[in-house]
């Protein structure tokens, strides 16, 4: 953990952006910031240039007066305005630093809404605490993840449907890649949250003012209801949707690593193959096959390299044990989130490692001089070190902010896996470091 007194440049993006991330999975679902009207304006930016796709967000504007006199005013009058100009079928309230540091109680503020507009009581309005000193927006996206379920799932007859949480924010071709896999196995399956077409949709004429996709509703409120629960990622985060579930409702439940490189999507493809009865497709016996043969290719290039893997939890545990398949060494791993489950978990794949947990680019820098590596791989973030250091920089992961095709970029399974290998290979080889 930093030993600083301050964060210099955070590894992490605040909880709120979390929460737009799982709300904007769900179909028709428009986000809505409690607090000042420049928290919305500066995640719009943020995610807009990550995704290249227009995101908005609404917020309840609180100004000075706001502060002073509490904000149920603003709040109620920016739920109306979103239901008059959007017509969404859920709304989600995130809460920023302002409204949770004057104390504004939201969930009655909602109700006092409900009462006064008789439009509103059938509607969704899930609320969830999200102020960006609290946590990162890993967090942020856990506890949104959590606060969808417990306002939407509702028990009723089992059903045989399996339940797949997206527990890590992941990439809307990733997420296209895990829908797809369960559609070729013949897998009826919902999927929590889908981004791949909100954050990735095609040209269209027609504008829409909430983008089409999403897990629809009606899903949402049938995961109580499902076999059997995967959550994909989100291990060292709480809370868990995937664990409310299994505690309210009796829904089977297990939390596996996001299917990064060879060992973690064998393990998810064991799973999937355990709940269908069905052996692996041919197509995706084939892209083990590939990803195989590119693990030869490569490791003459990338054994031995040294790497510092910096980011989200999950994605840079994911790309630490992938490196350690190719026989490379992540020198360092690095993530912005407190997790003492990380540094364990690291420590198991590759005890070598130097873990830095909790940290900024400051301190990643700092251990980055002291250790040297051959490749940096993470989030755009990370480019200031790159420049200074002389020392190339494969973007993987959230924020990705000064490269285009984010939406496009697969890292999960067996196809993912082989692309992120030849994307590590190739800088290197540009650079003339592996010659």
């Amino acid at each position: 953990m930093s030993e600083s007194y301050s964060v210099v440049n955070p590894c992490h993006m605040c909880m709120p952006m979390g929460s737009v991330l799982a709300f904007r999975g769900i179909a028709d679902c428009m986000p809505l910031f409690h607090g000042s009207q420049g928290c919305a304006t500066y995640m719009r930016l943020y995610l807009a240039h990550h995704f290249r796709e227009p995101v908005d967000i609404a917020s309840s504007a609180l100004s000075e007066k706001g502060a002073v006199y509490g904000g149920a005013a603003n709040l109620k009058k920016g739920l109306k305005n979103l239901m008059t100009g959007y017509s969404p079928k859920a709304i989600g309230v995130a809460t920023t630093c302002l409204a949770e540091t004057i104390g504004d109680d939201v969930a009655q503020i909602i109700r006092e809404f409900r009462q006064e507009e008789p439009s509103a009581r059938d509607l969704p309005i899930i609320h969830v605490s999200t102020p960006s000193y609290s946590g990162s927006h890993e967090e942020g996206y856990a506890k949104t993840l959590q606060a969808i379920v417990q306002a939407l799932a509702v028990r009723g007859p089992p059903g045989d449907r399996i339940n797949l949480i997206l527990g890590s924010v992941i990439s809307p071709a990733d997420v296209r890649y895990l829908k797809e896999l369960l559609q070729d196995w013949g897998c009826d399956g919902i999927v929590v949250p889908d981004i791949s077409e909100t954050f990735d949709g095609p040209r269209s004429e027609r504008f829409s003012r909430i983008p089409e996709g999403g897990t629809p509703l009606a899903d949402v409120v049938d995961m109580a209801r499902s076999r059997e629960i995967l959550t994909l990622g989100g291990r060292f985060q709480t809370p868990s949707a995937g664990g409310y579930l299994e505690e309210a409702f009796g829904v089977p439940h297990r939390a596996l690593p996001l299917p990064i490189g060879l060992d973690n999507t064998d393990l998810f493809i064991g799973e999937v193959e355990r709940l269908t009865g069905l052996g692996l497709p041919r197509k995706y016996d084939l892209e083990r096959g590939r990803l195989l043969d590119t693990v030869v290719d490569v490791h003459k290039y990338l054994a031995e390299v040294r790497a510092a893997v910096f980011g989200d939890t999950e994605i840079a545990l994911g790309v630490t044990k992938l490196l350690c398949e190719v026989g490379a060494i992540p020198a360092i791993v690095a993530t912005g989130s407190n997790s003492s489950d990380f540094v364990e978990a690291v420590k198991v794949i590759s005890p070598r490692s130097r873990v830095l947990n909790g940290v900024d680019f400051s301190d990643i820098h700092a251990e980055i001089k002291k250790v040297g590596v051959d490749v940096l791989v993470g989030s755009s973030n990370g480019r200031q070190i790159s420049k200074k250091e002389k020392i190339p920089l494969v973007r993987v992961g959230l924020p990705n902010s000064d490269r285009v095709g984010v939406g496009r970029q697969l890292i999960l399974g067996y196809e993912g896996a082989g692309r992120l290998l030849d994307a590590l290979t190739n800088v290197l080889l540009d650079v003339g470091s592996i010659y």
